[in-house]
Parts: C-alpha cells; structure tokens; sequence
C-alpha cells in the first residue's frame, strides 16, 4: 500500500493561507478534492506585513496558470495581465491575486481564518507506529485546531504543510542562540521587515537604531534607513553583520533579476559609506562588519546591546579591547532569517536535514546547488516524499533555513505532490493554459 492508495475524493488539509497555500488549494479543489485551508492569522497575513516592498521577480513568476485563468475575467486582475513581465509589492500581490483567488467558487468557504493548527499526528498511531506499513497509510490525519470558539478536532486523509517560515525567525545572539535578554525583550525587537518610510516612519525618525542581518530583508532595510538618515536629520543608524567583509553583498554574475543586483549594489555602497564614517564621533550610518550581538538589556525605554568581534570562521575575537561594542538603541531590527515549525508534526515520521531543518530528501538536492535562487534544481516526486505517507511540505518550509526559495518552485512543488497523490505522473493542470 502507497501513498495513492487512498481511493476517491480525499479530504485535503492545507496548513497556512499563503501563496503556496492557496494555490495548492485551487489546485486541489479543481481536482474534485475536498480542500480545507487552515490559517492561523488573516489570508495573506505575512505577505501584507511586507506590503510596501517590490518582489524581486515579476508576475508571471509568482502566479500560476491555473490561478491565472481563474481570475481572468475578474476586473481586480488587470494590473497583472497588463504586466505580466513587471514585479508587484506585496500589497498588488494580495489584493490582485491571493485576495481574489480566495474569492473563487471552488474556494469559498475553504479557508479559515483565526485558526491555528496546534498538532498534526496520525489517528490513534503514535510517531514510532506501524513503520512502513500499509496501516499507517490508509489511517488519517487527526489535527487539534484552536480559533476563537476554544479547541476542536479535524481529519484529513492528505495534508499539505505549506505554513511557511516566517513567523519563527532565527535568533539574533552569537551562533544563533539567544543573546541573554532576548527571549525577555522579543516583543521589544523588530523580526521581520519594516515600512521606514512609511506607516512605521516615526518609529525611526531622529532615533538611534541597530540593524542586524545581511538576507535580503536587511540590504531592503538599510537602503531605507539610509534615506531617512537623509530625510530625518538626528537619525542614527548601526549596521552589524556577522561576517567579517567590506561588501556584505556578491554579486551574482548576469543576474536575471535586475531589482535584486540594483539593491545588492546599493547596499554595498552604504556599507562602505558606514565603514568610512564609523570612526567619526557621532557618525549618522555605521557598518560594522564581523559583530555579533552578545547581550540585550532595557534601560528604560531604550535597549542596550551588546556586540562582539567575530572572526571569518565565527569565533570570538580574542582582543576585547577592540572587539566590543556596547551602546543604547532606541530600536533593534534583526533580520536574520526564519526557520520552519518543527513542532506542528513531531508526532509524524518526517526525515529532517541537520543542516537546514527541511525535509532530507529535498534539502539533499539543494546541498551544494547554487545560492542563487533562480538556479535552483527542480524537485522530483522523491524530493517532496517523507517517510509519512500522504504527508508533503511544500513552500518556503520544504527549503528549512535556506533562504533561495522562489514563489515558483513552490507553484511547481504543487503539481508533483497532486502527481504523487493521485498516482497520475503526467497530471498536470498548469500545461497548456
């Protein structure tokens, strides 16, 4: 007995109502499938917190065909069959396409909202159960649910993990471990990306604020706290990055994405413009590079952080007379990074990388694959396979801590799990649209 072996309609489970989400919803339900989305938030919650930033890749690349063709006659969808070839903010994203979809028939009323998935497990098998075994595949899932009324159960015979990584970012202390004071202060900290010249501008204007991280989420922040240093004269802007390097940012040769080579450029430019200025008695930017934060404490109603030296390999610089930096902010932004929630399945047979925290077989593929997300391998139907039958991460997850996921690895993620579910390998409800 095979994951396919579940005969019919199945009842579908999809964890989280975001991009990959909803799509694997569409896909599903135009499939005869009876589809529930879980969301523990509002549709789309993550992409709005990042509403006023520009993708680095277009249209055409972060929709499906199928969800394309659904939405064609809808007026809300113009913008993006205009321009397919133009790259929309994550508001335009929401508000012409996810919203929409959501607002299909196959949809409606598929999606809850305010609804967390606390527990996934298997109904009456626990973890070390029935390896192997056709029981284990033919028993469905049993997932605890929590939303305004209290907790309640549900089943499923498949379930889709597409609840992403961006609720749970990393740490920001040394090595990944929480500095002393950060689990106290996390409401304090800023994770995830700012609007700094927008809804949030007052948060940082004329303030002393500390940046921390080099994904593309800070290099965004930087170029934005760099203008306001301009716009807002008295703001003052620290940038540490763990790696000990003038240029936070390589280039990617004959990048295809010109928006993220122009902003790998940019953010070069302000940290060696930060590196110049740091040794000024008040500097309004500093870059420095090779410093980790070591600890956080309040004092009033500023925070004070301490930042250590750290060397190429990550170790601690043994000089501490050049290797701390102790000051008072009056707000701390880390961004480094996200990780997947590894507790919602602890109860399921999932086989995880050591490395990345994403599923091995996938994360084995990725092992050595190019940095840049747009030349990543394209995953076969062993790649999304856990030793859970009927049970598939898809999205940003099924990449763990690696962060060169791309909306469209995830779309075709879709059509290999629906592949693999319905035993179909020439299924394929994107060809010919």
């Amino acid at each position: 007995m095979t994951e396919g072996d579940l005969a019919g309609t199945r009842r579908v489970a999809i964890l989280g109502a975001g991009p990959i989400g909803m799509e694997a919803a569409l896909y599903g339900a135009c499939l005869g499938h009876d589809v529930t989305v879980y969301e523990r938030g509002e549709l789309g919650a993550a992409v709005q917190s990042w509403g006023q930033v520009a993708m680095f890749s277009p249209w055409r690349r972060n929709t499906s065909a199928l969800g394309r063709q659904r939405l064609a006659a809808a007026v809300s969808e113009a913008a993006l069959l205009e321009s397919p070839d133009q790259c929309p903010t994550g508001e335009q994203y929401l508000r012409h396409y996810l919203l929409p979809l959501s607002q299909d028939p196959l949809l409606r009323g598929k999606v809850q909202t305010q609804t967390s998935v606390i527990s996934v497990g298997k109904a009456g098998l626990r973890k070390g159960e029935q390896i192997g075994q056709a029981a284990r595949a033919l028993t469905p899932f049993r997932l605890l649910l929590e939303d305004q009324a209290g907790e309640r159960t549900a089943l499923a015979d498949v379930v889709l993990d597409c609840s992403g990584t961006y609720g749970q970012p990393n740490h920001i202390g040394v090595g990944g471990v929480p500095a002393p004071g950060e689990r106290w202060l996390r409401e304090r900290l800023i994770r995830h990306l700012p609007d700094v010249l927008g809804r949030e501008r007052s948060r940082f204007a004329k303030r002393r604020v500390l940046l921390v991280g080099a994904g593309l989420s800070a290099a965004t922040t930087i170029c934005a706290l760099s203008q306001l240093v301009v716009a807002a004269p008295g703001t003052e802007v620290v940038w540490a990055v763990r790696k000990p390097v003038a240029q936070p940012y390589s280039p990617i040769e004959g990048d295809v994405l010109p928006a993220r080579a122009a902003l790998h450029r940019e953010a070069n430019r302000i940290a060696a413009l930060g590196a110049v200025s740091a040794g000024a008695e008040r500097p309004s930017l500093r870059y420095l590079p090779g410093m980790a934060v070591d600890a956080i404490g309040a004092e009033g109603h500023r925070l004070r952080v301490r930042l250590i030296a750290q060397g190429s390999a990550g170790e601690a610089v043994a000089d501490p007379s050049v290797a701390v930096v102790e000051e008072l902010f009056d707000e701390v932004i880390g961004l480094t990074g996200y990780g997947p929630d590894r507790d919602l399945y602890r109860e399921l047979q999932v086989h995880e990388c050591y490395a990345s925290l994403g599923p091995m077989k996938l994360a084995a593929t990725l092992l050595g694959a190019s940095k840049d997300c747009m030349a990543q391998p394209a995953p076969g139907p062993e790649t999304l396979r856990n030793p859970e039958p009927n049970f598939y991460i898809l999205g940003s997850k099924s990449y763990g801590r690696n962060s060169s996921f791309l909306l469209e690895i995830g779309i075709n993620q879709i059509k290999i799990a629906y592949q693999v579910i319905c035993k179909d390998s020439d299924l394929d409800l994107y060809a010919n649209l």
